[in-house]
């Protein structure tokens, strides 16, 4: 009975920790808990030499701007308002209830939240965050650096990373003739480079323009945003241009004017330290939602729970860190059938402790490192087994529509 509560309780855990919103009633972003700074500083040797022979920061502007959105999320809040009036905030029981005050504006959608996004192609695809699109019940704007406001609508949700995709659906003249904004080399860059962050700053200052450097790069970090839940984020490129609440989905530029990261995350305790997705993870799940009309997402097919204190105690673990194959009757086998995972020999109790080298831990989980590979990759799984380590290939698929983990 021990057992199965605590099977339970982990898997709980390890469920919420994949639930991604964005702030209801608040601008949307991302505040950072912690990061590990262990061999992820990227050390600055003093000859990166800012070059502004490429362009200016006004070019950058002037080039990227247009193609900068506000996206905005709007719902009904009038049966919200009259329930209020109804009950009030206390209500005893068995007392009378009073007929609701009727509301102003009843049916009028009101701005729940708002970030940032950018348009990557001349139909009106927009890259935003996975958070700032979350609430599935919200209808969603995107307003236009000239004050056009647009019906829009999430066309597809990365599942393993924070990044989402939205498609203007509101009629324009300037339909299929938008203005874009195309991808760099994130890999290019380097501490020292300057970029340039536009976004919704505080979801009031939109198209507001920021410069800076890149500070540090392979950050990882584990964020939070509203109480809607936390998320394990790597490969982060960190800077100092000042980024706020509300520039959550806005580009992060270098001086041609290129997209070479996505503003998402920012340190609440610390001046200056902002974290942007960079281009590289971005572009090829544009890509494949291009080529695809989805995105295709790898997967192992495994569930699993981190490797913690509590856990070693309970199932007397020799090892102290990884992730531990587990199952449960009302979530699901530990090792899907059919998955990549099965076909490669995974089973219930393996504990997977590295993956292609690198150690996985509370801060970087196997879905952190599945979703730096694509379908077809093969990686290699060092697993503890039965008191010894084995190594297990495993070739990634696409993981099944019907699907969750």
């Amino acid at each position: 009975m021990e057992t199965n509560l605590f099977k339970k309780t982990i898997l709980f855990t390890s469920l919420v920790s994949l639930i991604f919103g964005a702030a209801g009633g608040g601008l949307t972003s991302w505040a950072l808990l912690a990061y590990d700074e262990s061999h992820l500083v990227q050390e600055n040797t003093g000859d990166t030499i800012v070059n502004f022979e490429n362009g200016s920061y006004k070019e950058v502007y002037d080039k990227a701007s247009p193609a900068v959105v506000s996206v905005v999320a709007l719902k009904d809040l009038t049966d919200y308002y009259n329930q209020m009036q109804q009950y009030g905030p206390f209500q005893m029981f068995g007392a009378p209830q009073q007929e609701a005050p009727e509301t102003e504006g009843e049916g009028e959608l009101s701005e729940v939240s708002s970030g940032s996004g950018f348009i990557v192609t001349g139909d009106g695809l927009v890259v935003t965050n996975k958070h700032v699109v979350s609430d599935d019940t919200a209808q969603y704007e995107v307003i236009l650096n000239d004050g056009t406001t647009l019906d829009a609508k999430v066309v597809a949700i990365d599942t393993l990373n924070d990044i989402a995709l939205v498609q203007i659906t509101g009629e324009d003249d300037r339909m299929g003739n938008f203005p874009t904004l195309s991808f760099g080399d994130s890999e290019a860059m380097s501490v020292g480079d300057p970029v340039v962050a536009i976004g919704n700053a505080l979801g009031e200052y939109s198209n507001t323009t920021t410069v800076g450097i890149i500070s540090a790069t392979d950050r990882q970090i584990v964020a939070s945003g509203g109480g809607q839940g936390t998320e394990n984020l790597v490969n982060l490129i960190q800077t100092d241009a000042a980024i706020n609440p509300g520039n959550s989905g806005g580009p992060l530029l270098n001086l041609n004017g290129d997209v070479v990261g996505m503003n998402t995350a920012i340190d609440t305790t610390a001046s200056g330290i902002g974290f942007a997705l960079p281009s590289a993870d971005i572009e090829p799940v544009v890509q494949s939602y291009q080529a695809n009309g989805h995105i295709v997402t790898p997967y192992i097919g495994v569930r699993y729970v981190p490797v913690t204190p509590a856990l070693i105690k309970h199932f007397n673990l020799a090892v102290d860190h990884g992730a531990y194959v587990i199952g449960d009757a009302n979530i699901g086998p530990s090792v899907v059938p059919g998955s990549p995972a099965e076909k490669a020999g995974l089973k219930e109790a393996d504990v997977i402790l590295s993956v292609d080298g690198t150690d996985l831990n509370e801060s970087y989980t196997l879905q952190n490192a599945v979703a730096s590979h694509r379908v077809g990759d093969v990686i290699t799984l060092n697993v503890h087994r039965d008191g010894k380590d084995i190594e297990i290939k495993v070739t990634l698929e696409e993981v099944p529509q019907e699907t969750e983990s």
